[in-house]
C-alpha cells in the first residue's frame, strides 16, 4: 500500500480534460506562432529552438520526477529534506529561467501593461483557487495565500519592473546579483542566533515575514513546517532567477556573441553559486542565493551548449531534423500546460477516493498497487505512464500548432 503522505505528489492522467481545462481555458490559443514569436509578424526575428528544447528537458523532468512515488526511493529524486540540492529541487528555478528569456523575447519592443497585469491577476487568482483544491476543505480561514503560481506571476511583473532600470543585459545581472547579495546578508544575520549559526526549519526569516504578513494558518502547511517555500522572502530569491534569464534573453536578441555570452554567463554564475555557497548552502526551502544562482547556471549552461549544438550548426547546414529534438520542442512549446496542469492533475488524483473491487483509496494508491508485483521497478513504472500520457498531449498539440502561453 503505498504511503498517503505522498499521495500529493502522484498523479495521474484522466482528470485532465475537466479541470485543467478550467484553470487554463484563458490561455489557450491556435497559431503557428507561441510564446515568443508571433507567426503573422512578418519581421518577427529568428525563433531559437534550443529555448524550446532547453525548456522541453526541464519539463520533462518535472513530469518523471513530480509523478515518482516517494522518488522511486532515491534520495536525488526528491526534494533535499533542508540544506543540500537534487534533481527535483531544480527543476523549478530552472523553469523561471527559461520563462526569464522569453519575457525579455516577449517584451524586446515595449510592455502591454494591461496584458501584463491581466495576466497577474490571473495566476494568483487560479493559484488561490490551485489552494483551495489542494486544502480539500475549501476553509477560507486557512487558505494558503501563496504557491507557484503566485510565485510565478510575482517574478514576472517583477522583473518587468527591473527591466525599466535595467537597459542592457549587464545591468540586469548586476540586478539579479544584487537581489540575491541582499538576501544573502538577510540570511547570514538572521541565522547568527540560530543553531549552527545558519537559518534552520524553526529558526529563519520566512517562519518571521510570512507569518507576519499572511498569518501562520495562512502559510504552507498552517505554519507548521517553519517556513513557506514560495514565501515572500523566497519569491525576491526566485527573481533572481528570472532576472539572469532575462538578462539572457537581451543577449539573444542583441544577436552578437550570443554564444560566448551566455557560456560565460553560465560558468560565471555556476562560480558565484560557490562562493555564495561558504556563507549560506543550497537549500531550495528557504531559495537560498547559493542555489538560485546555481541553478541558473547549470540551464543556462545547458542552453548554450544547446545553442552551440542546434542553432549555430542551422546557421550552417539548415534546419536539423529529427525525432527526438521535435519531440522534445513539443514539450518546450507547451510549457505551461504540461508543468502547471500537470500539478493540478497529480493533486486531484491522489486525493480522489473509490471503492474499487472492494478495495477503496485513491486513484494514485489504487494503481500504484496495482502495479506493485506486476512489474519491476513499480514506482518508475507508474511514472512513465504520466510521461506517455503528457508526450500524447504534448506530440499531438504541437503537431496541431496548438499551444498554451502566458
Amino acid at each position: 500500500m503505498v504511503n498517503r503522505s505522498i499521495n500529493f505528489f502522484i498523479s495521474g492522467p484522466f482528470l485532465f480534460d475537466k479541470y485543467a481545462t478550467i484553470i487554463l481555458s484563458n490561455f489557450i490559443y491556435e497559431s503557428v506562432g507561441t510564446n515568443f514569436m508571433a507567426a503573422n509578424n512578418s519581421s518577427a526575428k529568428k525563433r531559437y529552438r534550443s529555448i524550446d528544447i532547453t525548456r522541453g528537458i526541464v519539463v520533462l523532468v518535472s513530469v518523471f520526477v513530480s509523478a515518482l512515488p516517494g522518488g522511486g526511493g532515491y534520495d536525488y529524486l526528491r526534494h533535499a529534506y533542508w540544506y543540500g540540492l537534487t534533481i527535483t529541487d531544480i527543476v523549478f528555478p530552472a523553469f523561471l529561467t527559461v520563462y526569464g528569456i522569453g519575457l525579455a523575447i516577449v517584451y524586446r519592443k515595449g510592455v502591454r501593461w494591461k496584458d501584463l497585469l491581466r495576466r497577474t491577476f490571473l495566476l494568483v487568482l487560479y493559484g488561490l483557487l490551485f489552494n483551495l483544491i489542494a486544502s480539500w476543505s475549501f476553509d477560507l480561514s486557512t487558505l494558503r495565500f501563496t504557491g507557484v503560481l503566485q510565485l510565478f506571476a510575482i517574478t514576472g511583473l517583477g522583473v518587468v519592473i527591473l527591466s525599466y532600470l535595467a537597459k542592457g543585459w549587464k545591468s540586469m545581472m548586476a540586478l539579479g546579483l544584487l537581489i540575491a547579495s541582499i538576501y544573502l546578508t538577510v540570511l547570514v544575520l538572521s541565522g547568527g542566533s540560530c543553531e549552527g549559526g545558519v537559518p534552520q526549519r524553526d529558526c529563519n526569516p520566512s517562519g518571521v515575514v510570512d507569518v507576519l504578513v499572511f498569518g501562520e494558518k495562512h502559510m504552507y502547511a498552517q505554519g507548521e513546517k517553519g517556513f513557506d517555500p514560495e514565501g515572500i522572502l523566497s519569491m525576491f530569491s526566485a527573481l533572481s532567477n528570472v532576472a539572469f534569464g532575462f538578462a539572457v534573453g537581451l543577449v539573444l536578441n542583441g544577436r552578437k556573441q550570443i554564444l560566448q555570452r551566455v557560456f560565460g554567463i553560465s560558468i560565471g554564475l555556476i562560480s558565484l553559486a560557490f562562493i555564495f555557497n561558504n556563507f549560506i548552502e543550497l537549500n531550495k526551502r528557504l531559495w537560498t542565493p547559493s542555489f538560485a544562482i546555481l541553478a541558473s547556471g547549470l540551464t543556462l549552461l545547458l542552453l548554450a551548449i544547446l545553442f552551440y549544438l542546434i542553432d549555430t550548426r542551422e546557421r550552417k547546414q539548415g534546419k536539423l531534423t529529427g525525432i527526438p529534438l521535435w519531440y522534445l520542442e513539443a514539450f518546450g512549446r507547451n510549457s505551461f500546460l504540461i508543468y502547471f496542469g500537470k500539478m493540478l492533475v497529480f493533486l486531484l488524483f491522489g486525493k480522489i477516493v473509490i471503492n474499487l473491487f472492494e478495495r477503496e483509496g485513491s486513484l494514485a494508491s489504487l494503481l500504484f498497487e496495482f502495479l506493485e508485483g506486476r512489474v519491476a521497478y513499480p514506482h518508475f513504472f507508474y511514472s512513465g505512464l504520466f510521461i506517455v500520457f503528457w508526450s500524447v498531449v504534448a506530440v499531438v498539440m504541437h503537431a496541431n500548432k496548438k499551444y498554451v502561453r502566458v
